[in-house]
């Protein structure tokens, strides 16, 4: 046999589904690759928070600690005490050191393109699953479908998005398709493990974990009596009551462990889990009825919350309280992945409903297939959960849209079924329509608005090259610029868009909205402005009178002398301090 004749008869082998499924994946990757893979290569890498992962990547493999997680070229000399975590750098970092030597010179950039395409592989197979569990191998294959399409999601695994929200998506379909996939101890433990580690990456993902967390134990509530549903909440309640304490141990120094934090991984979060963990572990030894399971959970759930509210109420304090009314009104509150979809709806009403109608369709079919039971409650559960985080703050878009995927994609597949089995074809042409990702498309392109020049962007190695071969100094320029700063220049930087530095960050607004002084403020080499940027001209609006705005009208101070050139307006602070 000819070995075109043997690939033939494997492929030949391989069921249409699965191969069909292989496609969709690589057309996925493919695209995304061709899209944005250049500009990732280049280090463009837009979000802020993509070029300060890169920067404390870069940082940890140049030496400093695992255990330090400190960004020593911010605010100097007091330095910024991130709230990000080492497993979030883990896969970058491990991608970096392996590609090293076999491409010397190019492996970071190549593991800036790879590494959000590699996530996105198991996010896509992982829907494929749920779906496939929900309603059979169709199901998975339109979830499939939908996965690749899905703009909101995939935007979080595009090259260069080096920032923990796909792997954070990734962590969270996980616990979901072990609960779906492995009846019993195995399921509930698979899923405390990957809650466990999306715990300690980061806390977006807490609703859905405490959804995931409240339903293992309210199914063991209800069908106590089944084995399966026993053995799951102790498993569950096991790994959780291990795995989270240590994790946290192992990201968290030891002399930061009383710290009371309600941003990342605290106190608060290991003494929930453990507490928690060991009940739900406990309480199927019982042998307890119905009522009395039912009121078990409900006792936990109070003394959880009891001991929340009485130890550790900083787990329900808002995170970004810290910030401060000066910072929220001119920073925060113009970033617009965190406004709601609401607040959105005032000025673009049809942007608005298109962001977030497939999640809401979704959420629907959702329901409607949880009538059947079983674990299609739990993503009927986790779908509503989606819809209402998606509405709350559309930066969580992209992990609802991915929870809503499988239900989405389980109800194609029941569509098609009835239609199979003797139906009319119009039902499954108009589901297709509706919880396709048309109507987001069609509604989107009808509410878009013509782009404003508003100039060249600054976050950019082109933009930021006549300042990087400057002398290593302290730069002070608009928060948003600190992210870009720190990985595209040797320089340290004031200000950065991490809600903790909040004394950099007060410092710099202060600065650049008071009058231009007669003396340079202290410790400060240099200051720059980009043009194009948003928070330039919001910060010059807010103090016409301000620093910031006396250099874009072209009155500078005595001690500034101009240096460089390109997009990024700099100036050398001359005089002695």
């Amino acid at each position: 046999m000819s070995s075109v004749a043997y690939l033939r008869s494997r492929v030949s082998r391989i069921p249409v589904v699965a191969l069909a499924g292989a496609v969709l994946i690589a057309v996925a990757v493919s695209l995304l690759l061709i899209q944005i893979g250049p500009s990732a290569w280049a280090l463009e890498l837009g979000d802020s928070d993509n070029f300060m992962r890169l920067a404390e990547v870069r940082d940890w493999l140049g030496g400093q600690s695992w255990w330090d997680i400190r960004q020593h070229r911010v605010d100097p000399p007091h330095g910024l005490y991130t709230h990000w975590s080492r497993l979030a750098d883990l896969p970058l970092a491990a991608a970096i050191v392996a590609l090293r030597p076999f491409v010397p010179g190019i492996g970071e950039r190549l593991a800036l393109v790879v590494v959000p395409l590699l996530l996105l592989v198991p996010a896509l197979l992982l829907q494929s699953a749920i779906a496939t569990g929900l309603g059979g191998r169709l199901a998975g294959l339109a979830a499939l479908g939908l996965g690749a399409l899905a703009t909101p999601m995939l935007v979080q695994f595009v090259p260069g998005r080096i920032d923990h929200h796909g792997l954070q998506i990734v962590l969270v379909l996980a616990a979901v398709a072990a609960l779906v996939h492995w009846p019993g101890a195995r399921g509930g433990a698979g899923a405390a493990v990957a809650s466990a580690v999306s715990l300690t990456v980061g806390l977006e993902t807490a609703p859905y974990l405490a959804v995931i967390a409240g339903y293992v134990a309210l199914d063991w509530a209800w069908h106590g009596d089944d084995q399966n549903a026993a053995s799951t909440v102790r498993g569950y309640g096991i790994a959780l009551a291990v795995a989270v304490p240590a994790l946290f141990a192992a990201t968290v120094p030891i002399a930061d462990w009383a710290l009371a934090k309600g941003d990342a991984i605290g106190r608060g979060h290991v003494a929930v889990a453990v507490v928690g963990g060991v009940a739900l572990a406990v309480l199927p030894q019982l042998w307890l009825g119905r009522d009395a399971r039912l009121v078990a959970v409900a006792a936990l759930g109070v003394v959880l919350a009891g001991l929340v509210l009485k130890l550790f109420p900083e787990l329900i304090l808002a995170p970004y309280a810290m910030v401060g009314p000066l910072l929220a009104r001119l920073w925060m509150g113009h970033i617009v992945e965190m406004r709601s979809v609401f607040a959105d709806a005032a000025t673009s009403p049809m942007a608005a409903l298109g962001r977030v109608w497939f999640v809401a369709v979704a959420a629907v079919a959702a329901v409607i297939l949880a009538r059947r039971g079983g674990r299609k409650l739990l993503v009927a559960f986790l779908a509503v959960t989606a819809l209402g985080l998606g509405c709350w703050e559309m930066r969580a878009l992209g992990l609802a849209t991915a929870v809503a995927v499988p239900p989405a994609g389980a109800a194609l597949a029941a569509l098609w079924h009835r239609r199979a089995a003797g139906g009319s074809l119009m039902p499954f042409i108009i589901g297709l329509v509706v919880i396709g990702h048309l109507p987001l498309i069609v509604l989107s392109a009808g509410a878009s608005a013509p782009a404003v020049n508003r100039g060249l962007p600054c976050n950019t190695p082109s933009a930021l090259a006549p300042l990087a071969v400057l002398p290593r100094g302290v730069v002070l320029a608009p928060i948003d610029m600190g992210g870009s700063l720190l990985a595209l220049t040797p320089h340290s930087v004031v200000a950065t868009p991490i809600h903790r530095d909040v004394h950099g960050n007060m410092l710099a607004y202060t600065i650049l909205r008071a009058p231009p002084s007669a003396e340079p403020p202290p410790g400060i080499d240099y200051i720059g402005y980009c043009p194009a940027d948003g928070e330039t001209r919001i910060l010059a609006a807010d103090a016409p009178r301000g620093l910031l705005a006396a250099l874009i009208a072209g009155r500078v101070p005595p001690w500034l002398t101009p240096v460089g050139s390109g997009p990024f307006r700099t100036w050398r602070v001359t005089a002695s301090r």
